[in-house]
């Protein structure tokens, strides 16, 4: 009898949690996170997408450092090759 009874209260929380989940789920799709209210300026300009004065692309030094790490020796050779041929 002890067993019926939780295995009853075990499944009616389960049910429980997966109709409390549903509500929230619902709720969560009536806002809408794409309004313009919602969305920040600063994201919009187009000073947020301008790099900073460091550049991105490696350097020598940095191919040349990654051309050691390699482990195959082919693939090193061709990488140190064209560390090389870099300015």
């Amino acid at each position: 009898m002890t067993k019926l009874l939780s295995s009853l209260a075990a499944c009616t929380l389960v049910v429980g949690m997966s109709f409390a989940g549903a509500a929230l789920a619902q709720d969560a799709m009536k806002t809408d996170t794409m309004k313009k209210e919602n969305m920040h300026s600063d994201a919009m300009k187009t000073d947020a997408m301008k790099t900073d004065h460091m550049s991105t692309a490696s350097t020598k030094a940095d191919c040349m450092h990654k051309a050691g790490m390699e482990k195959d020796s082919m693939k090193k050779a061709e990488m140190t090759k064209a560390c090389d041929a870099m300015k």
